[in-house]
């Protein structure tokens, strides 16, 4: 059962008033029967409910956050970034992971809407957010983050992937490479088709002709990357000097791949990556890869909630691009 101010109250013979002001740091109650008071809460075990508390108050300083999956590298560190933010301004984060589904998506905004939240973070499953937008009602703000953020959404925290393919695109050229090729698993986002423009643009500029492989097997990650360029090994008379892919873990499937045929990287098949997760700076990877700014992302997201919030930020079309990083490692050489 859960002990409530009234059980409080009633053990140390006071009003419920009394117990409220003792819990709530307030100044207008004697000394002596605070310190009664807080040593019967301590001993009933009383945990405040903060979202009451918040409302009576008016200061509701609860937020909510949807990933899409926390096994996928690059969000612990968002959320550290958010997390790290969140405590300097003394908020509490109700953290959900939608598993990339729309009906948890669904499930979980109403859940956070019915505890009250202030606000919310979406890293969203799709690049339609409108049943988001339909279940909020603008009844408090939203910025996104992620790799569905598109200029559909009106509050954003994104990352130049554009330009970060152009990072990949001018390094491998600068090595000497003309034959490269770019593998990722499809189109459908706003983050894939802006890598692969900046790679196609990167490509032309240096008066050679883009490669995409896009895989059609519907495989993710590394097992997208493996397939890949095992088809690719197997298709063409030709192998390719170079290889720049979607993400690290696409780049790690390539790499064994490549290992596997018997390739050496880099000594036959140079390799670029893009997110620089935890692991790709490990020695035995070495991974050549673009950097994204991922606490900055985190950090970001929750700083412009928080202007929101304060009435500072207005509403609406609040866009920020942070810009990606190359990480030069041990996956690539010159020809």
């Amino acid at each position: 059962m859960r002990i409530t101010i009234k059980d409080i109250a009633k053990k140390a013979g006071v009003s419920p008033a009394a117990v409220s002001k003792a819990l709530n740091g307030q100044p207008d109650i004697g000394e002596a029967t605070r310190e009664k008071i807080l040593r019967i809460s301590r001993e009933l075990g009383y945990t405040p409910n903060i979202i009451a508390r918040n409302l009576v108050m008016k200061g509701n300083k609860t937020l909510g956050v949807l990933i899409p999956d926390i096994s996928t590298p690059i969000y612990p560190v968002i959320f550290q970034g958010i997390n790290e933010r969140a405590g300097k301004y003394g908020y509490t984060l109700l953290l959900a992971d939608t598993g990339r589904d729309l009906g948890n998506e669904r499930k979980f905004i109403s859940t956070m809407m019915e505890n009250r939240v202030a606000g919310l973070m979406v890293s969203p499953v799709s690049n339609d957010v409108s049943h988001i937008e339909e279940a909020v009602r603008n009844q408090i703000p939203i910025i996104y983050f992620g790799g569905k953020v598109n200029d559909g959404m009106e509050d954003y925290v994104g990352v130049d992937n554009y330009h970060g393919a152009l990072l990949a695109v001018s390094h491998l050229t600068g090595l000497g490479h003309r034959r490269i090729v770019m593998i990722c698993d499809d189109l459908n986002t706003k983050t894939r088709f802006d890598r692969v423009e900046g790679y196609r643009k990167g490509m032309e500029e240096k008066g050679l002709a883009p490669d995409v492989f896009v895989d059609d097997e519907g495989l993710k990650g590394r097992e997208c990357g493996m397939a890949a360029m095992t088809r690719i090994l197997r298709g063409r008379r030709e192998i390719p000097s170079a290889v720049f892919a979607l993400n690290d873990l696409m780049a790690i499937g390539a790499m064994e791949a490549l290992d596997g045929a018997g390739l050496r990287v880099p000594g036959d098949v140079s390799v670029v990556g893009y997110d620089d997760i935890p692991f790709a700076s490990l020695p035995m990877i070495g991974l050549t890869t673009v950097w994204q700014p991922k606490f900055q992302i985190g950090e970001t997201a929750l700083e412009q909630l928080h202007q929101r919030l304060k009435g500072d930020g207005g509403r609406g079309n609040h866009k920020t691009i942070l810009q990606p990083e190359l990480r030069i490692r041990t996956t690539t050489g010159p020809v």
